[in-house]
C-alpha cells in the first residue's frame, strides 16, 4: 500500500494482532542498522538493533517513522559472514524504540536468521 507520499507501508491487521507480536524469543544483540525507506530509496535511516526474533528485531532509530511503514534494512548478524538486508514494517514504537516485523522474507533470509536465534539460544 502507498500513502500519498509514495512510501510503501503495511495495514497494521497484516502484522498480526497485539497478542501476537511476541511470537518467538528475543535475543539481544547489538549491531549497527541502515534502513531505506521503500517508497524513497534516497531516504537512508541509522539505527541500532537492540534484539532479534524470528519475525523481527527492536532497534533503536532517533527519527519519526509511520507506523507500517516498509523499510528495507541491512544489518550485520553475530556468527554470520553476511550481513541481512530484508524488508521490515513499522509495528510499534515506545519512544524511539521501534520493533520492526519481517515481512517479504525470503527462504535463505529466514534460514540465516532462524540459526542466529538458534545460536543465541544455545549460549544463554
Amino acid at each position: 500500500m502507498d500513502d500519498t507520499s509514495g512510501n510503501r507501508q503495511v495495514q497494521p491487521t497484516q502484522m498480526g494482532r497485539p497478542s501476537d507480536r511476541r511470537r518467538g524469543a528475543r535475543y539481544k544483540i547489538e549491531a549497527g542498522m541502515v534502513a531505506r525507506s521503500a517508497g524513497n530509496r534516497s531516504r537512508v535511516i541509522r539505527g541500532r538493533i537492540v534484539d532479534l526474533s524470528q519475525g523481527g528485531v527492536s532497534a533503536v532509530i532517533a527519527a519519526e517513522l509511520a507506523m507500517g511503514e516498509v523499510f528495507e534494512i541491512e544489518f550485520g548478524l553475530p556468527y554470520a559472514s553476511q550481513p541481512v538486508r530484508i524488508e521490515a514494517a513499522i509495528c510499534n514504537r515506545e519512544g524511539y524504540r521501534y520493533g520492526l516485523e519481517f515481512v517479504h522474507v525470503i527462504a535463505s533470509q529466514q534460514d540465516m536468521i532462524n540459526r542466529t536465534c538458534v545460536t543465541l539460544a544455545l549460549l544463554r
